[in-house]
């Protein structure tokens, strides 16, 4: 069977293993400004509890959080990346998931060779328990005959206590599942489907699949037939073929420290250029830019800096130029001199398909300047492609000749997360 697991809340659990005092009250991680300027990324169930949702700007909640007490964490990205890596590490130690692989920092898939819902159960808990041993972080876990159907079962297990945070769909219960299940809940559905879907009428997850491939494919491209296979228990999607990320990151430790903001500005222009070229490459648009700096946390002889910050656009785009603006406003924001810095990064976030891009109401020609920019970014990764990478580059990237002034000892990022 295949297997999902979810971590629970996942950045508000891992800031609550070095705070476990919060336990049992309400809290939220957002990427606050000090001036309320920030949004709401993560909430724990207390928060929620309280209508808060992610996404809220902080001063549109400030009068609850004031009057609940609630507690605001800022974000730390990097700590987040670190406690999920453990988690794969501990579960593949294990040996008991097989092409066990991370979809998002915190959503994970495998496959067991066993159907038995008792014996699955049984392995699951053991799994569950042990991330939560090693790690602090709690987890659902959900098991079905395809991975749609087993993120599905994690829904059930997220969605109804009595689980105890573990669901298993077998093919007996599928259908009596998926009546249960909203079709806006369906992974792989997106915005504009849901539309489609409820002038015709469809509602929950079974009536999808109770409609005819020829339907379905008659409405919606291939990745709607994938979806409707794997509802019927018919796996028909591989993570190959499901590969859009929710989050592109691009980060480098540095081989030397440095404290030039010319350096940093160049080196975090690079990895935005190349995250941005990732994010077209899966048809994708980026709603909010993130850029963290680090100090190096073993030079205890040196004082010692962290810090992030993300800006959310007015329009999500692909285009380059827009998102090196946005780290250049958010290095200017971050930065402070006289630090030995050891590791920058960016990262993409709020990603959506590029076929569903939301205009600006109040920009009348954005839909000629998304043709025009759409051509241009298309014609820099012809070229690119064909003629090498970064044959064609952005001043502010540098050159492979600007050494001279380089600690960081490299000019172009290599690693994705």
């Amino acid at each position: 069977m295949y297997i999902h697991l979810d971590c629970n809340n996942f950045f508000v659990s891992c800031e609550l293993i070095s705070r476990p005092e919060l336990r049992g009250t309400p809290v939220v991680v957002a990427n606050d400004n000090g001036n309320n300027g920030g949004i709401i990324l993560a909430l724990n169930q207390e928060a929620k509890a309280l209508g808060m949702k992610r996404g809220n700007p902080l001063f549109q909640v400030n009068q609850l959080i004031e009057q609940q007490h609630v507690t605001i964490i800022d974000v730390h990205h990097q700590l987040y990346r670190d406690i999920s890596q453990q988690i794969m590490e501990h579960v593949r130690q294990t040996e008991m998931v097989l092409d066990f692989v991370q979809y998002s920092v915190d959503e994970f898939f495998g496959t067991m060779p066993d159907d038995d819902p008792t014996r699955l159960r049984g392995y699951l808990l053991q799994l569950k328990n042990l991330i939560f041993e090693k790690t602090g972080i709690p987890v659902s876990c959900g098991a079905g005959l395809s991975y749609t159907l087993a993120k599905t079962a994690t829904w059930f297990a997220k969605h109804y206590p009595a689980y105890g945070g573990i669901c298993i769909m077998p093919a007996d219960k599928r259908e009596q599942a998926l009546a249960k299940v909203p079709i806006a809940d369906v992974w792989g559905i997106g915005r504009r489907s849901i539309k489609k879907l409820s002038a015709e009428g469809i509602q929950t997850a079974l009536d999808y699949t109770r409609k005819s491939e020829a339907w379905v494919r008659r409405l919606f491209n291939v990745t709607g037939v994938r979806t409707w296979k794997e509802l019927r228990g018919e796996p028909a999607i591989t993570l190959a073929s499901h590969e859009r990320q929710k989050s592109i990151m691009y980060s480098r430790t540095f081989a030397h420290m440095t404290d030039s903001k010319s350096v940093l500005l160049r080196e975090l222009s690079n990895y935005a250029t190349s995250a941005t070229r990732r994010l077209r490459e899966q048809g994708s648009l980026c709603g909010a830019v993130t850029v963290f700096l680090a100090t190096n946390r073993h030079r205890t002889d040196l004082a010692q800096y962290n810090v992030e910050d993300t800006l959310k656009l007015t329009t999500s785009t692909d285009d380059t130029r827009l998102i090196l603006q946005a780290v250049h406003t958010l290095l200017e924001r971050i930065y402070l001199p006289h630090y030995q810095y050891k590791q920058a990064g960016v990262i993409l976030s709020q990603l959506q398909s590029n076929s569903g891009m939301q205009l600006d109401l109040f920009a009348p020609q954005q839909a000629e300047d998304r043709t025009r920019q759409k051509r241009l970014m298309q014609a820099i990764d012809t070229i690119n492609e064909r003629f090498g990478k970064n044959q064609i580059h952005f001043a502010v990237q540098g050159s492979d000749s600007d050494t001279h002034d380089d600690p960081a000892g490299f000019l172009r990022p290599h690693n994705v997360e």
